[in-house]
């Protein structure tokens, strides 16, 4: 709605409907026009006009003070707040009594300095409570208001963007928890304050000082140093520790602090003997999976042979290949667990893990690993063990199962077993044309999977077989180009004549019986 188009009629209706502060804050551009404004204040019994006159911020300054002579409290409070009030009526509305009017009043920011004054003193604790919100005041003012006995009055203080460090200092220090947690969080203090408010050891205060976006490192380092565990757990996150700072931790951190300190990376070697004899268990497993563990430490861990600390060793990739085979050695099965989930154990100890340890077998059996090929006799005993994922390992790591033995896995009483010996590479068409009626789906599938790859390979190798010969390349000689260079022309190269290429004599293979005698041997070995 344009200023042409508006009347007093639509004006009222417009602020009856929307508010007067609403309609204020719409219709400043294009501002309306002063005559307008003059007979909307003239109108009689309406209420809401004159406070609509008299909070619009383009209003006339002299029909301001005409509304003020004689005006209802609400309109006087709309004219507190307008920045075209003349200065002397804003002294006679902070002087008002009534409350509204003055709290308004206190706010404006073009409020003399000697009315601000006597603001901090007024008997009602809203008016000084708006007074504390007011960014005209200085020191004078907020020294008063510091010591404010109401904690709202001095909680809205704590909130101004510039407050001096004297108010702030004081402030910091506050009886209410609440207005001393908002100053020290969110007032704009010096680097000197900061580390003040750091070094009291007050737990509420450094925790508000650590809410900040960002603290310089000298504030971190004395948060470091707090005597409550809370603030150096928030403190150590932003800080780059040197091995001063991890010694204070694991000597006066609680246990979780000192576990903290033995996973850090790249940890020193007097820290991790520290640890090591540290009386908490969570500490030393930390210490035992940390990848910079020292091997002294390492092998007085595995003397110890706590079960804990040792599954934490077996699961530590840094740890060498002997002390494995100790930690292997103390049967424990926790350890034993956390063996199987190695990558880089010998094929030896995984064989000889295998037969002897259940616990290593099922968990190796459990993650499908085809990284290891298994002799037969040991693949029998496995075949033995009631969990089928064991007897699959059996199945599918072993190679050396022959045509007739797949007949009797594929009788094996669990699906999963007989589809790894519908996989095996010596399985017969016979066997996957019989298990395609299976009774479990899932076999039958699996034989019609196989049976399909098969054919498509020996499909391919035919093909490849059927595809004619290349044709041999043929090599033309390049002309010699003569030069008028006095040079003896280049001896041509005479290949020598082909002779017949004896046939290569190929090393006998020993047959597979000799070939598993020879592991067996360096097995017990």
């Amino acid at each position: 709605m344009s200023a042409e188009t508006l009347t007093v009629e639509t004006l009222l209706a417009r602020i009856r409907s929307d508010g007067v502060r609403r309609t204020s804050a719409a219709l400043r551009k294009p501002p309306i026009p002063s005559r307008l404004l003059q007979d909307l204040a003239a109108l009689p019994n309406t209420p809401e006009a004159l406070e609509f006159v008299a909070s619009y911020p383009l209003s006339p300054s002299h029909l301001l003070e005409t509304l003020a002579v004689g005006a209802a409290p609400a309109v006087l409070a709309h004219l507190a707040t307008n920045p075209r009030t003349p200065p002397h009526l804003m002294s006679q509305f902070a002087a008002h009594e009534n409350a509204g009017v003055r709290a308004q009043a206190a706010a404006h920011p073009q409020l003399p300095a000697r009315e601000l004054f006597t603001l901090t003193t007024d008997a009602d604790p809203e008016v000084r409570r708006s007074l504390a919100g007011n960014s005209s005041l200085r020191l004078p003012h907020q020294a008063v208001l510091v010591v404010d006995a109401d904690p709202s009055v001095r909680l809205r203080l704590a909130a101004q963007s510039a407050l001096p460090a004297p108010a702030a200092l004081v402030l910091g220090a506050d009886a209410c928890a609440v207005v001393r947690v908002h100053t020290v969080a969110s007032v704009t203090a010096e680097e000197d304050l900061l580390l003040g408010w750091a070094a009291g050891d007050e737990e509420d205060v450094q925790l508000a000082l650590l809410q900040r976006k960002a603290l310089p490192a000298e504030v971190n380092h004395t948060l470091l140093r707090s005597p409550h565990a809370a603030v150096r757990r928030l403190a150590r996150t932003d800080l780059d520790l040197d091995d001063v700072d991890l010694l204070f931790l694991a000597t006066r951190g609680e246990p979780d602090e000192r576990a903290w300190v033995a996973a850090r990376p790249q940890l020193s070697r007097p820290l991790q003997s520290l640890l090591a004899r540290d009386s908490d268990l969570a500490t030393r497993t930390a210490l035992a999976a940390n990848l910079s563990l020292d091997e002294t430490i390492a092998r007085y861990f595995t003397s110890l042979a706590e079960e804990t600390v040792c599954e934490a060793l077996a699961g530590n990739p840094a740890m060498p290949s002997d002390l494995v085979e100790e930690l292997a050695a103390t049967r424990q099965p926790a350890v034993l667990a956390a063996l199987a989930y190695r990558e880089n154990l010998s094929e030896q100890l995984v064989q000889f893990l295998l037969v002897h340890s259940p616990d290593f077998r099922r968990h190796w059996a459990i993650q499908g690993r085809t990284d290891l090929r298994l002799d037969l006799e040991t693949a029998k005993i496995l075949l033995a063990d009631p969990l089928p994922t064991v007897r699959v390992l059996a199945v599918s790591a072993c190679p050396a199962w022959r045509r007739a033995d797949m007949y009797d896995l594929a009788r094996d009483a669990a699906p999963v077993v007989r589809i790894a010996a519908l996989r095996h590479a010596n399985a017969p068409d016979e066997l996957l044309q019989d298990r395609a009626t299976d009774s479990s789906q899932e076999v039958a599938d699996a034989a019609r999977e196989v049976w399909a790859g098969r054919e498509a390979n020996a499909r391919q190798t035919a093909a490849a077989k059927a595809l004619p010969p290349m044709p041999p390349v043929v090599v033309r000689a390049t002309p010699v180009r003569q030069t008028a260079i006095d040079v003896a022309p280049p001896r041509p190269t005479v290949s020598a004549p082909p002779r017949a290429s004896a046939p290569a004599t190929s090393q006998e293979r020993p047959e597979a019986p000799d070939l598993l005698n020879k592991l067996k041997r360096i097995f017990w070995q």
